[in-house]
């Protein structure tokens, strides 16, 4: 199967390059280019146009004719400007039929991709006129009649990038009204350069009505909004009344997404209807338009606080900055700069990701080299949920001062000052006393001891004077 596909993208592709391509002068400057047997080609550095195209069955066989209700092959040869400008991948881009004169609901299948550069000067090649050449394939298309342009819309996996629509007419269309009615596509938009939940945005389009000999009636616009988005103010759908062929019509909705919107793209989708003003027959067509939206940043810093208001020369104080994310997404690569003079250096903390809801500080040491003023920044850098850098920064002053070395000394001279002591010290008049006690008790111990020998020695005497 690879082999045979590769075999027929190769066979289609030179069916494709052999194709004569001719150009219109009149074709206004719309960024539509159109490719094949009556299409117009332009060649500006900024948009994507097919350069050649073959109709093919499913089998891989060209066709010359194609009537109501065939089911073909589509092999378009295209220059693309804007993708070469984003350096995509060709797995990265995204085409889709935008008309209801083709039934094709999957998408296109996108070949290797060509470098190229097409500078007016090819000795100076600058890079704005870089682009990529490819073959673009859409299988089984059924041709519903109505018209014979086939518009197409470019889109990419990265949905940041904007909306790239042209289209192709393709002779081999064979239906009485295919001239006669044109279809509506969306030929541009913009959001503005950001979207922020909670607050109101406008989203403008340019309504563009396609080839054909008739104009419209009764042209509606109107946006299927999906969840937590609303409108700003006004209707959903936007009466725009007649357009002429090959015309455009700005419109333009308020569009708000509610404060607690969770995702981070929005998908609106544009319904577009008419009427042919001789024919009437009735055109409609949708396109999805992609508006990323990102969370309000509210990453804040809070009261910054100091150890000392005057820090000693030599010596160490600490300077804190607190900090909390209120938002409602996380917060990235989150880094901590100190700087300033008399500080002691520079310092540097990296702090990495903050959640929502989280909160935390940084400490800073500070060693003063010199007494006198003390003065610094500490800088927060981080990058939003948008990957966008922001900058929060605060300021701090101190006084760094000498060390006053006398004050930690002792006076050699200080007791030169203190009043002499005079008289018997509190410790003598103690010793006598305690020296008298031990006196009078051992003279009391020699009484008693004489008193006791006197007595024993009459006693013994009046034993004896008995005994004669």
């Amino acid at each position: 199967m690879k082999r045979l596909f590769s075999l027929l993208m190769v066979l289609t592709l030179a069916a494709a390059l052999c194709l004569p391509v001719w150009a219109d002068d009149s074709t206004p400057d719309s960024g539509i280019n159109n490719g094949g047997d009556t299409s117009t080609v332009t060649t500006d550095s900024q948009g994507v146009y097919v350069t050649g195209y073959t109709v093919t069955t499913p089998a891989g066989g060209e066709i010359t004719t194609l009537n109501v209700g065939d089911q073909v092959n589509i092999v378009l040869q295209v220059v693309d400007h804007s993708s070469a400008q984003y350096a995509v991948k060709a797995e990265d881009i995204v085409a889709r039929i935008n008309s209801s004169i083709f039934t094709y609901t999957g998408t296109g299948e996108i070949g290797q991709l060509f470098e190229s550069n097409d500078d007016p000067d090819q000795t100076r090649k600058d890079p704005q006129y870089n682009y990529y050449s490819y073959v673009l394939l859409f299988r089984d298309v059924i041709y519903n009649g109505g018209g014979n342009t086939l518009p197409i819309n470019l889109s990419y996996l990265d949905t940041s990038k904007p909306l790239q629509q042209f289209s192709v007419t393709l002779g081999q269309c064979v239906d009485k009204d295919q001239a006669t009615t044109p279809n509506l596509i969306v030929r541009t938009s913009n959001y503005g350069d950001a979207v922020t939940a909670g607050t109101a945005f406008t989203l403008s389009l340019g309504l563009y009505a396609t080839d054909g000999n008739e104009a419209l009636n009764d042209v509606i616009v109107s946006l299927t909004l999906p969840e937590n988005i609303s409108l700003g103010g006004g209707s959903l759908s936007n009466y725009v009344g007649s357009m002429a062929a090959k015309s455009m019509q700005n419109i333009t909705f308020s569009v708000l997404p509610a404060a607690g919107f969770t995702g981070t793209v929005a998908d609106i989708t544009v319904n577009m209807t008419g009427t042919g003003a001789i024919s009437g027959k009735a055109v409609s067509s949708t396109t999805a338009i992609s508006v990323p939206i990102s969370q309000p940043d509210r990453f804040e810093v809070g009261q910054l606080q100091l150890s000392s208001e005057s820090i000693m020369v030599g010596e160490t104080g600490s300077v804190t900055l607190s900090y909390v994310n209120k938002g409602k997404n996380a917060i990235g690569n989150l880094e901590a700069r100190l700087t300033g003079t008399n500080l002691g250096g520079e310092n540097y903390q990296y702090l990495g990701n903050l959640n929502a809801g989280t909160e935390g500080s940084v400490d800073f040491d500070i060693t003063p080299d010199a007494a006198g003023n003390i003065s610094g920044v500490i800088t927060l850098n981080y990058e939003d949920a948008s990957g966008n850098p922001r900058t929060i920064s605060k300021d701090f002053t101190a006084t760094a001062e000498e060390m006053n070395y006398d004050d930690y000394m002792p006076d050699p001279d200080s007791n030169m000052d203190e009043p002499q002591q005079t008289g018997m010290p509190v410790w003598g008049w103690v010793l006598i006393v305690v020296c008298v006690g031990v006196v009078v008790a051992v003279i009391v111990v020699v009484v008693l001891r004489k008193r006791k020998k006197a007595k024993a020695l009459a006693a013994l005497d009046e034993d004896s004077d008995e005994d004669i």
